[in-house]
């Protein structure tokens, strides 16, 4: 059986593998300090966004984990100027995301934050590229 960790490794993992087949630049080498000895590592950067994943099937820190990265994810964009965005999956987390009323005030405080389960995620990702193939090929009928 796997751990909650290792679960939630192969979840970034399949997000990142995502993003690099539809983004042209990703990395997730990046630290944005808030003190000299302190910083925050986000999951992936694309040239337009700073993603964070989050998996979890399970009870347990979901009430501090999301919440968290919520506020970590927007700091981090403003010190970035990228455009946020969260991803979770999990039947924990789809049920805390839309019912947890600290996590819709930490929303409510955070609107920059595109907030997605990997579903929307995938779906957001694979019609921005078809969007921008089929702009790119139209382009080319009038050249």
């Amino acid at each position: 059986m796997a751990t909650p960790n290792s679960t939630g490794k192969a979840f970034e993992q399949k997000c990142l593998s995502l993003v690099k087949q539809h983004r042209a630049y990703v990395t997730n080498k990046v630290k944005v300090p808030w003190s000299p000895s302190n910083w925050y590592e986000p999951d992936a950067l694309t040239e337009t966004e700073v993603l964070e994943f989050k998996y979890q099937q399970v009870s347990g820190s979901v009430k501090n984990k999301l919440t968290q990265a919520m506020f970590e994810l927007n700091y981090m964009a403003e010190v970035l100027d990228l455009q946020p965005v969260l991803v979770y999956d999990g039947t924990v987390l789809e049920h805390f995301v839309a019912n947890d009323p600290a996590f819709l005030k930490a929303r409510s405080f955070c609107t920059n934050i595109q907030v997605f389960s990997y579903q929307q995620f995938h779906d957001y990702l694979t019609a921005s590229s078809n969007i921008n193939d089929r702009e790119q090929n139209r382009l080319l009928e009038y050249a």
